[in-house]
């Protein structure tokens, strides 16, 4: 098994407990919003969107999350029967494409939040829109940065000619 380095074991943390705190706060935010509901008939109009709001974050924290241990997008039909090395070339080709796409993500999200900090849109009536929309583009350059790691990585033990699988323990 391979260990986690202090400072990516606290990332991890970081990951971990900040899809915990959303996914917390969203149950909360929809049980407040039932029981106010069904006790006073009505709620606070900002919870819908809040809640919308919240969903978007754990969605990029998600994926974000499952970029990490290289399980995002991850169809694996074929690795079982290709030989290694094969395997390897479909793993940097796959690593490469996806760093590119999510690189590309990043910088129109980028353009996206510059736009709306410039233009000054507001949600829930008065924050400024581009306070939760920074998530896009961090988000995206999170898991293009990992895949470029994973690019390095597989393209490292395709160049060494390893020629056997390493045996998981």
């Amino acid at each position: 098994m391979e260990r986690k380095r202090p400072l990516e074991r606290l990332g991890r943390s970081i990951e971990n407990w900040s899809i915990v705190l959303v996914l917390l706060s969203m149950l909360v935010l929809s049980f407040l919003r039932i029981a106010l509901r069904n006790t006073t008939g009505g709620g606070f109009v900002w919870m819908d969107e809040l809640l919308r709001l919240l969903l978007f974050a754990v969605a990029i924290a998600g994926a974000v999350a499952a970029s990490r241990d290289d399980k995002h997008i991850a169809l694996d039909v074929v690795s079982h029967i290709l030989p290694y090395r094969a395997m390897l070339l479909v793993r940097v080709i796959t690593d490469i494409f996806t760093t590119v796409v999510m690189a590309l993500a990043a910088w129109y999200a980028l353009q996206f939040f510059l736009l709306e900090k410039e233009f000054g849109s507001l949600i829930l009536g008065y924050v400024p829109a581009w306070t939760v929309q920074w998530i896009l583009p961090a988000g995206f350059a999170a898991i293009s940065w990992r895949y470029f790691v994973f690019f390095i990585k597989h393209s490292r033990a395709l160049l060494c000619c390893a020629q056997h699988r390493p045996q998981s323990s």
